[in-house]
Formats: structure tokens, sequence, C-alpha cells
């Protein structure tokens, strides 16, 4: 049998905390361990640096297809087909490798090859690849950080 004050006294004559004590406990640990997940992950990298990130942008006022392919070394590094509402970006998508060459084309016969030769201006490791359909219909190359 427990008596109840601010802690329980039982019997035994340990003293448990009232379940309210307890609650209010765990409440301020998980408080002050939230801010902390970022420090707690096991998967931390030093940031997007390491990502070649690849950006499309349709600046049509259509929805527009984009077919993206890149190599390395004569290897696929990335395919995909982006399908973008008008004024849309998509930057879902990465790679690890550096790449070789770009290939970019619509359904609609723009077409446009390029080797991955990153701007010496741009102060970053692993730079974007960017890959414009211009309202007129052409595809644009660009590098980003």
């Amino acid at each position: 049998m427990c008596e109840q004050n601010n802690y329980f006294i039982c019997s035994s004559g340990i003293s448990v905390p009232s379940r309210r004590q307890v609650l209010a406990g765990v409440s301020t640990v998980l408080t002050g361990v939230a801010g902390c997940s970022n420090v707690l992950r096991s998967d931390t990298r030093d940031g997007e640096g390491d990502t070649i990130e690849i950006i499309v942008v349709n600046e049509t006022d259509e929805v527009a297809q984009v077919g993206v392919r890149i190599e390395g070394d004569r290897k696929a590094l990335f395919s995909r087909v982006y399908r973008l509402e008008p004024e849309k970006t998509n930057e879902s998508a990465g790679i690890e490798t550096s790449p070789t060459e770009i290939y970019a084309f619509t359904p609609t016969g723009a077409a446009v090859t390029w080797e991955y030769t990153p701007d010496p201006d741009l102060n970053c490791e692993g730079q974007d690849i960017g890959i414009t359909l211009t309202a007129g219909g052409t595809i644009e190359s660009w590098y980003g950080c």
C-alpha cells in the first residue's frame, strides 16, 4: 500500500514519483532532445555539395515533357522523363558521380547534348546541372550551386 504526497511512499519505504511528475520529467527531456535531432542522426553528410542536383525548369505556359539522360564514362548515371506543369521547376533528383555528358530532349523535337564542364566562376563542389525549356521551346543548359 502506498501513500500519496508529492511522491508515493510505499510500505517498503521506496519513494516513487507521482504520475504527474513522471510525465513532466519526460516532457522536459523530450523538449530538450528535440533540437538535437541533427546531432543524433547517424547518416550525417557535409551538405548538398556532395550531390550534383538535376534541376529541370519549364518556362512555357503549357504542360511539358523533358527527357534527361546523364552519362559518366559511357555508362548511364541517370535517366528520367520529367512531366512539368507550366512555369514549374523540379529539383527532386541528383547524382553522386561526376558526369561526362548530358542529353536533354522533348517530344516536340527540341534536343541538346553537352559535356559536363562546370563553370569555373562558380565556387562550389559538384555543380548542379540546370536544364531549362524556354518559352520559345528551346533547351538551355546551365550550372548552379
